[in-house]
C-alpha cells in the first residue's frame, strides 16, 4: 500500500499541458493589452496636438487679438423658470483657426470654428 502511494506523486502531463496553456493565454491577453494600449497613447497624443494648434489659433502668440467675427447681435437670454433672470443686447461672436493636423502619417489642414456670447455695451441686465 506504502507503495502504490508513492506513485502517484507529482504532476501528470494533463497537469502540466493545462497549466503551459493557461500560461499561454494570459501572455497572449498581456501583449493583445499593451499594442492596444500604445495605439491608444498615439491617438491620445495625436488628439492633444491637434488641440493645441487649435488652441494656438484661437489665441495667438505676443498677446494678439484673435479676429473675433460678429455673427448675430441683439439677443436675449432668461434663465430660470418664471424668467427671472433676462440678459438684453447680448451678441454671438465667431472665429475661424486651422491647424495642421497629423493621423497615420498625413498631414492635412483641418478648419474649425469657435463661438463666443458676449454682452454688448450698450444695454444692461435687467431683473424684471
Amino acid at each position: 500500500m506504502k507503495h502504490t502511494l508513492q506513485s502517484q506523486r507529482g504532476e501528470t502531463i494533463v497537469e502540466v499541458l493545462v497549466s503551459f496553456l493557461l500560461l499561454m493565454i494570459f501572455t497572449s491577453m498581456f501583449v493583445v493589452s499593451l499594442r492596444y494600449a500604445r495605439a491608444m497613447s498615439q491617438k491620445a497624443e495625436s488628439l492633444r496636438e491637434t488641440a493645441y494648434a487649435f488652441c494656438a489659433g484661437l489665441y495667438p502668440a505676443n498677446n494678439a487679438a484673435p479676429n473675433w467675427v460678429k455673427e448675430r447681435d441683439r439677443l436675449e437670454f432668461s434663465f430660470g423658470d418664471y424668467n427671472e433672470f433676462t440678459v438684453n443686447g447680448v451678441e454671438l461672436d465667431s472665429v475661424e483657426t486651422s491647424a495642421e493636423v497629423t493621423e497615420n502619417g498625413q498631414k492635412t489642414t483641418e478648419q474649425h470654428k469657435f463661438y463666443r456670447y458676449s454682452k454688448s455695451t450698450a444695454e444692461g441686465t435687467t431683473n424684471p
